[in-house]
């Protein structure tokens, strides 16, 4: 089960800017819901903030949260 919500952790922290903010400001409160084992919330608080940055800006658009903006 963890696998599943690391993977969805890291899809909404690269389709969504606001969470992404707040996984790097505020893990605990981002991390919170997801079932998650001690290890993968390390692993998870040690991800590079400008990786994910990196990564969202070449996504399309249409696939992240930016462009229900309108």
């Amino acid at each position: 089960m963890g696998h599943d919500a690391v993977s969805q952790v890291i899809g909404r922290a690269v389709t969504d800017a606001e969470f992404r903010a707040l996984l790097f400001s505020n893990p605990a409160q981002a991390l919170q819901g997801y079932d998650l084992s001690a290890d993968e919330v390390t692993a998870l608080k040690n991800l590079q903030q400008e990786d994910l940055e990196g990564f969202s800006t070449k996504l399309d658009p249409r696939i992240t949260k930016r462009a229900w903006r309108g």
